[in-house]
C-alpha cells in the first residue's frame, strides 16, 4: 500500500499537468489592450511623440459577460470596452478542453487598428487545450502546417497556467497558455502597424486584479514533460528557451521569466 502512495506522489506531476487548465470564460475575466495612433489634430497628456510625429494612446479590453443562451448553446457574452462603456463583440463557450468563438464584429473595429479576421456569425475554435502532441491544429487563427510541439506549466503571480507551445518549419512558432489565450490576448492579433497605428496586448485580468502581462508568455517554466525544473534563476536564454552558456553576447534574452536587454 505504501508503494501505491509512494508511485502516485511520484506520478502526480504528469496527471495534474496534463489537465490543471484554467477555464478562459468566467465573469469578469477581462484583456486589456493598448491602441497607439498617430493624432496629428490633439494634443493631450496621454500622448507621446515618435520621432515628430505625435501618437496617441489609447487602452480598451474584451471582457467575459453574463451567462445566456445563443444559438442553441449556453454560452458566454463576450463585450468590447472602451471608454467605460460596454458594446456586445461576441458569444463564447468551452467544451471539453477546446474554446469556440461566435464573432459578431468583423473587419475594422473600433479599438483594433488590425482587422478581425474571423469569420462573422459562425462559430469557429480558438483554443484546444487537450491538443495532442505532434497533431496538426485545427484552431481558426492558427495556420493548419502548426503542430503542439510542447507543454509546460509555469508560475505568474503566484498561479500555476499550463503552456503549450506550437510550431511550424518554416512560420516559427506560437504560444497559447490556459485561462488566458495568446500572446495577443483573447482574439490572435496580428501585432503589426497599420496605417500608422498598432494593437498591442497588455495584460488579463480576472475580476479587476491583475493575473497575467503579456512578457509572462516568457516565463521559466515550472515542469517539463511532468518533470520540475529547480535551479534555473538567474539563468539566460535565448527567446527559443534555450539555455545560453557562457556570457550572452548583446541582444534581448529571458532571465528569471522576464525579457532582459545584454548591451
Amino acid at each position: 500500500m505504501k508503494a501505491t502512495i509512494i508511485t502516485f506522489l511520484l506520478l502526480f506531476p504528469l496527471f495534474s499537468e496534463a489537465h490543471e487548465y484554467d477555464t478562459m470564460l468566467s465573469e469578469g475575466r477581462e484583456w486589456v489592450y493598448k491602441e497607439v495612433l498617430p493624432d496629428y489634430d490633439h494634443m493631450t497628456e496621454e500622448q507621446i511623440i515618435i520621432g515628430d510625429v505625435p501618437y496617441k494612446v489609447d487602452f480598451h479590453s474584451l471582457v467575459v459577460g453574463r451567462n445566456t443562451l445563443f444559438d442553441n448553446k449556453q454560452c458566454v457574452e463576450i463585450l468590447h470596452r472602451s471608454d467605460g462603456a460596454d458594446q456586445l463583440f461576441g458569444y463564447a463557450y468551452e467544451e471539453e478542453g477546446e474554446l469556440y468563438f461566435y464573432a459578431l464584429c468583423t473587419g475594422s473595429v473600433d479599438g483594433f487598428s488590425q482587422p478581425i479576421d474571423y469569420k462573422k456569425d459562425e462559430w469557429q475554435m480558438l483554443y484546444d487545450f487537450d491538443a495532442a502532441m505532434g497533431v496538426p491544429t485545427s484552431m481558426a487563427w492558427m495556420p493548419g502546417d502548426f503542430c503542439l510541439n510542447e507543454i509546460d506549466t509555469i508560475s505568474v503571480q503566484n498561479n500555476t497556467f499550463v503552456r503549450q507551445t506550437w510550431r511550424s518549419v518554416d512560420k516559427g512558432k506560437k504560444t497559447v497558455v490556459g485561462g488566458i489565450g495568446s500572446e495577443t490576448g483573447f482574439l490572435y492579433i496580428e501585432n503589426i502597424t497599420t496605417n500608422g497605428a498598432s494593437t498591442l496586448f497588455v495584460e488579463c485580468k480576472d475580476k479587476g486584479e491583475h493575473i497575467f502581462s503579456a512578457d509572462d508568455f516568457y516565463a521559466i517554466p515550472l515542469y517539463v514533460g511532468g518533470v520540475r525544473l529547480d535551479g534555473q534563476e538567474g539563468l539566460f536564454r535565448d527567446l527559443q528557451g534555450r539555455r545560453v552558456h557562457g556570457r550572452p553576447r548583446p541582444g534581448v534574452y529571458i532571465r528569471d521569466g522576464r525579457k532582459q536587454v545584454v548591451r
